[in-house]
Formats: C-alpha cells, sequence, structure tokens
C-alpha cells in the first residue's frame, strides 16, 4: 500500500498527516451514502451521472425544456439593447440551472430519498437496504436515531493512535 505524507504549516506548527490512499480507494467499509436513512427503498446508493440521466422522468424533461424556454424569454424581454444574446445567455444559465435540479431530484429518486416506485420497478432494490430505526420512546430521543449502521458506520477509534 502505497502512503503518503501531507503537511500542513500554519503560524510555525505543522501537522504531519499520514494517509494511505489505496486503502480508502479500496475498501469495502466506506459509504457513500448521506448521514440518514432514506424513507423510500434505495435503488442504488451513489448513483453517477449516466444512471440520473437514465431514469428521468416525464416531468424531468419538462423541467429540462421549460426553464430554458422561460429563461429565455425573460432575457428577451429585458435585453432591450440587444435582446438575442441576453436571451441566449438567460438560456443558457436556465439550461445549467434545470440541469442540476434534474440531476438533484433523480439522484435523491434513486438514493431513496423522494418517491421513486417506478425506478424501484424498473432497475430493482440495492441489495444493502438501511435498517431503518425510528426513535424507541418519543419522549426520549436519541441523538443518532435516524441513522443506522449501513448508512453511518460506527467510528473504529483502535486505528487511531
Amino acid at each position: 500500500p502505497k502512503q503518503d505524507n501531507i503537511n500542513f504549516q500554519h503560524r510555525g506548527v505543522t501537522l504531519e498527516v499520514e494517509t494511505n490512499f489505496e486503502r480508502i480507494l479500496h475498501s469495502e467499509e466506506i459509504t457513500v451514502m448521506p448521514y440518514s436513512d432514506p424513507k423510500y427503498p434505495v435503488v442504488t446508493p451513489s448513483p453517477s451521472v449516466d444512471d440520473c440521466v437514465k431514469s428521468m422522468r416525464w416531468k424531468d424533461y419538462f423541467v429540462l425544456t421549460s426553464v430554458p424556454s422561460a429563461t429565455w424569454m425573460y432575457g428577451y424581454l429585458l435585453g432591450k439593447p440587444v435582446r438575442f444574446p441576453t436571451a441566449s445567455t438567460a438560456a443558457a444559465i436556465g439550461f445549467t440551472f434545470a440541469t442540476f435540479v434534474v440531476l438533484q431530484d433523480t439522484r435523491a429518486r434513486l438514493m431513496g430519498y423522494k418517491e421513486n416506485a417506478k425506478e424501484v420497478k424498473k432497475y430493482g432494490l440495492y441489495h444493502k437496504q438501511p435498517d431503518l430505526k425510528g426513535p424507541v420512546d418519543p419522549r426520549f430521543p436519541t441523538a443518532t436515531g435516524k441513522a443506522s449502521e449501513s448508512t453511518k458506520p460506527l467510528l473504529d477509534w483502535t486505528k487511531h493512535s
């Protein structure tokens, strides 16, 4: 395993950090799910952009076409001396915004944070679903009641010196 040392120096204090990037990149313990359990079944815990584009719904296509159109009209109406360049710039900004919104929405559906019945039917469930733990008693909530160990693994304090 390759080890790299990273040195930080601030106001005369030097901090040396040893990292093992090979272990981090190829470890089975690493989870990419956020630190709260999803409310719906997980289709894939870390969807790629390609997965998100393949699982777009009609609503997502509508957002991708309507937002740039609306921003183009907005740029045309307000860009009096140079209407077409202003409209084209506004449409490009609107398309960028719509792309981010659609990717965020499809990613949330694939990760189980939004309603995803169509995705579950089309792609199936992920083999490792989080253990959903609710609060035992609402009068005595726990600080980690919304995250299971499969989503937020326990810290291993034996590896620290």
